[in-house]
């Protein structure tokens, strides 16, 4: 009972976050984060704790990587933003386990297959999901909680994942903090970005493939 409740409150706490988040979302923006813990001595500790949040409270992952690269620069700016990436997914898988959504795709009569080949694959299957564009990072860390996969495989394949994504975001971010100072590092930026986006597009083509052909073979082995 005593867990029932403490599962209870700690879903209004996220869902109540989730509810301001909304309303007051014109004010989660990069620079705001920037102005708000710039200076301060424990910037990257509160940086990592507003990772954390983000992952919680479904905020998207591209506003922390951004506003990384313009508190801390490209190289510890990469640091913190995929320490706290990389805690924030842990903290959204295992907000979901711990509510008791481990092994319920699994066991779902439509999807359950498909579910048991992405856990076959391992943290190969999970930093692929991680590097197709357009599924929410929150979304991908609660649909992934559903499932039998591994915490190793969880942490492994989330980081290698969403690695290039990250450096690609804090890279953005250093280079329009270099914009602001009137220095140049702009054009670095913006061609990391197109990199980024043309690579993602690929991947999720072949991933495309590899599924009708995976479903053709099914069906050619019924």
């Amino acid at each position: 009972m005593t867990k029932t409740i403490a599962r209870g409150a700690a879903l209004l706490v996220i869902l109540a976050g989730i509810v301001l988040g909304i309303i007051y979302r014109a004010d989660i923006h990069p620079l705001a984060i920037r102005n708000m813990i710039a200076g301060n001595p424990w910037a990257p500790v509160i940086f990592i704790g507003f990772q954390i949040a983000a992952s919680l409270l479904w905020v998207p992952r591209t506003v922390l990587g951004l506003a990384a690269g313009l508190l801390f620069g490209i190289v510890w700016g990469l640091v913190w933003a995929i320490v706290g990436a990389t805690l924030g997914a842990a903290a959204g898988f295992g907000f979901a386990r711990w509510m008791g959504g481990e092994g319920v795709l699994d066991h779902s009569p439509r999807i359950g297959r498909m579910i048991q080949r992405a856990e076959e694959g391992g943290w190969r299957a999970v930093a692929i999901l991680r590097l197709i564009p357009g599924p929410p990072h929150s979304a991908i860390n609660t649909l992934l909680a559903l499932t039998e996969l591994s915490w190793r495989d969880y942490l492994i394949g989330s980081f290698l994942g969403m690695l290039p994504i990250t450096f690609i975001q804090v890279e953005i971010g250093a280079s329009g903090s270099a914009v602001f100072a009137g220095e140049g590092g702009w054009l670095l930026g913006c061609v990391l970005l197109a990199v980024g986006l043309t690579a993602s597009f690929f991947l999720k083509r072949v991933g495309r493939k590899a599924g009708s052909l995976d479903e053709s073979d099914t069906g050619a082995n019924a």
